[in-house]
C-alpha cells in the first residue's frame, strides 16, 4: 500500500513538472501549433520623439493583430548602437527593425541622397504626399532595394518633425553667420555640401556625440528636429536655436530581409500594413512636437529661438537642386517629387 502511494504521489509530482516546464516555455502556443517571435526594434533618439512614438504604436498593434504571437521590444536612446551600427546588425538580422534617418542610409542606398536635399518640399502636405505608403517615390525605393537584393525591406517612410539649426555661439540669422562655424552634420554628401554652400564647415558625427563635441568645442553648431533636441538635452549646451525649417525630416522604417523571411504570411502582412500606419502617425506627432517642445524650451530652459530671413538660405539652395540631382544620378526622382506638388 505504501508503495503504492509512493508511486502515486510521484506521478502526480511529475504532472505538475511537466504542466510548468510547458508554461514556461509558452506551452500554450505549441501546444497549438503556432510559432512565437521575439524581435528587437532599435532608434538612436530618446523620447518624447515621433521615432519613439512610431515604435511603441507598432509593437503594441502587431502584438495584438497576432494574439501575442510577435512581440517587438523597443531599445531607444541608441542602446543598441548608433545608426550604422544597427544598420550593419540590421543587415545580418541581429536587429529586426530600425527607424531612423535616411540620410544615414544613404551608403546601402544611394537614392536616399535626395532627402538631403534643404527646401525640397513646398509644405508639409507636399511631404505627405511624397512620402505615402502608395506613393511612386515609396514604390520606387522599394523597388530599389528588391533589385540590388538589399538584405532590407523599407516598410515606411515618415515625418518626424522639421530641421532646425542650433548653436552655442549665437543666433543663425542670415547665410553668412555660419562663415567658419564647424558644423555636424549627418553622412549625406549632398547636405555637406550645401551647408558648405552657406559658409558653414561640415563635421560628419554620429548623433549620440553630438553633446559632447559641442560641449567640447568640436562643433559649434549642428541642425536636427527640435523633438530630437528636446530629448538629448541638447538645449543645455546649445541656446541658440534658428528656425531654419530647412528639411521636413524624412524617416525610413526598415527591417532585417531575414526577419521578413521567418514571418509566416500572415504576420509578415500584419508588420508591413502596421509600419504603414506607423509612419502616418511619425508624421503627425512630429508636427505636434515641433510646436509643443519649442515652447517648453523656452519657457522652461530659456532657450533663446529666432526666425531666421529663410528666403536668403533658400535663395542659396533651390538653384542648387537639379546640379546636386544630376551629380548623385537622383534628377528622376526630383522630378516625381517635383511632380507631387
Amino acid at each position: 500500500m505504501k508503495r503504492t502511494n509512493s508511486l502515486f504521489t510521484l506521478a502526480l509530482l511529475l504532472v505538475f513538472l511537466i504542466a510548468s516546464l510547458g508554461i514556461a516555455f509558452g506551452g500554450g502556443a505549441a501546444e497549438e501549433g503556432e510559432e512565437t517571435f521575439e524581435l528587437r526594434l532599435a532608434t538612436v533618439v530618446s523620447p518624447p520623439h515621433a521615432w519613439v512614438d512610431m515604435a511603441e504604436y507598432f509593437a503594441e498593434e502587431v502584438q495584438t493583430q497576432t494574439d501575442g504571437n510577435v512581440t517587438v521590444r523597443i531599445h531607444h536612446s541608441g542602446a543598441l548602437g548608433d545608426d550604422e551600427t544597427t544598420l550593419d546588425e540590421l543587415r545580418i538580422g541581429s536587429i529586426d527593425f530600425v527607424i531612423g534617418g535616411v540620410s544615414n542610409a544613404v551608403a546601402f542606398l544611394p537614392e536616399y541622397s535626395i532627402t538631403g536635399f534643404s527646401y525640397l518640399f513646398e509644405d508639409l502636405d507636399h511631404f505627405r504626399r511624397v512620402s505615402a505608403g502608395d506613393s511612386p517615390f515609396f514604390e520606387y525605393l522599394v523597388d530599389k532595394h528588391q533589385e540590388r537584393n538589399l538584405p532590407f525591406q523599407l516598410l515606411a517612410l515618415a515625418g518626424g518633425g522639421t530641421r532646425v539649426t542650433s548653436t552655442n555661439r549665437g543666433p543663425i540669422d542670415r547665410p553668412e553667420d555660419l562663415d567658419g562655424v564647424n558644423m555636424r552634420l549627418p553622412g549625406n554628401p549632398l547636405e555637406l555640401r550645401i551647408w558648405e554652400q552657406f559658409g558653414a564647415i561640415p563635421t560628419s558625427l554620429p548623433w549620440g556625440e553630438i553633446y559632447t563635441a559641442v560641449q567640447t568645442g568640436v562643433v559649434d553648431a549642428f541642425e536636427s528636429t527640435i523633438s530630437g533636441f528636446y530629448g538629448s538635452r541638447l538645449f543645455e549646451v546649445a541656446p541658440y536655436q534658428s528656425l531654419t525649417n530647412h528639411q521636413i525630416m524624412i524617416s525610413h522604417f526598415t527591417a532585417s530581409e531575414r526577419t521578413m523571411d521567418s514571418l509566416p504570411p500572415e504576420y509578415r502582412e500584419i508588420v508591413e500594413q502596421v509600419a504603414l500606419e506607423a509612419g502616418q502617425l511619425g508624421t503627425d506627432r512630429g508636427e505636434i512636437y515641433d510646436e509643443e517642445l519649442l515652447a517648453e524650451m523656452q519657457e522652461e530652459f530659456g532657450l533663446t529661438v529666432v526666425e531666421p530671413d529663410i528666403d536668403a538660405f533658400i535663395d542659396i539652395v533651390k538653384p542648387l537642386h537639379d546640379e546636386l540631382a544630376a551629380d548623385a544620378g537622383v534628377t528622376d526622382l526630383l522630378q516625381m517629387v517635383r511632380d507631387m506638388q
